[in-house]
């Protein structure tokens, strides 16, 4: 385990200068069977800090990011041991530290904000479970319209349609996604290209899921940053330039 965490560690030095989501490292909780093995950086390395029961059931083969309240509620990349001897899922370790960078910077105080977060405030799964109309006749003809968009205007006019379309709770779960997961995707894109792997993509064809915000959040922002790059460094203004909001 111990070897592992090393080994992705030492990838930052290649990839901390791709983004400032990149710039720093985050406690990693490795999770086997129902214990948390928890290492931070020290001293320019990963030390083994503590080992904690995790404080629910975690699916086997988990890959997420949320705060540790036996650990000063600091915010961690959650992976399983399993999952961590695989090199290949050293990119899935930042993607998760993006996650991380989105709740020190922003995250919190974005959500606060938003209706969809105060009505599932007892339901902390929401970003998961939220029953989004993804085979709705509009919402299903108006993305796959995106699918080979290669200019800003078409997602533009996409979000703009939708946000007159949809409620407000599913226009604000889907913009989430697409910030949340979609600046992680696309960043995530940006390590393996320097990498020299394969990106992780996603068909914008039928039936449409929640993995589907995510390709297009990674897409909407690309473009959004190649015409105004103030909002690759400040990632509040982005999700309310996504939201039509600014």
């Amino acid at each position: 385990m111990q070897n592992n965490i090393k080994r992705v560690y030492g990838l930052h030095e290649r990839i901390k200068d791709l983004d400032k989501t990149l710039e720093h490292v985050y406690p990693i909780a490795v999770l086997d069977g129902d214990i948390f093995y928890i290492f931070d950086s020290k001293a320019n390395r990963y030390e083994f800090v503590m080992e904690h029961p995790t404080p629910f059931p975690l699916p086997e083969g988990i890959m997420a990011a949320f705060p540790l309240d036996f650990y000063d509620n600091k915010i961690a990349a959650i992976i399983c041991a399993k999952e961590l001897e695989n090199p290949d899922n050293d990119v899935f370790v930042y993607h998760e530290f993006i996650h991380c960078y989105q709740w020190n910077s922003c995250e919190p105080r974005i959500k606060q904000e938003l209706t969809i977060a105060e009505q599932q405030a007892d339901n902390p799964m929401w970003e998961i479970d939220h029953p989004f109309p993804y085979e709705d006749d509009i919402f299903v003809s108006l993305t796959t319209e995106l699918k080979n968009a290669k200019q800003l205007e078409p997602f533009t006019k996409y979000h703009k349609k939708l946000k007159e379309y949809l409620n407000e709770t599913d226009f604000e779960y889907m913009v989430w996604q697409e910030w949340k997961e979609g600046y992680a995707r696309y960043v995530e894109n940006l390590i393996r290209e320097k990498l020299a792997m394969k990106k992780n993509i996603n068909d914008l064809s039928a039936p449409f899921g929640r993995v589907h915000f995510y390709e297009i959040g990674s897409r909407y922002i690309e473009l959004l940053i190649k015409s105004d790059s103030t909002l690759n460094t400040d990632l509040e203004k982005l999700f309310y330039t996504m939201s039509g909001e600014s």
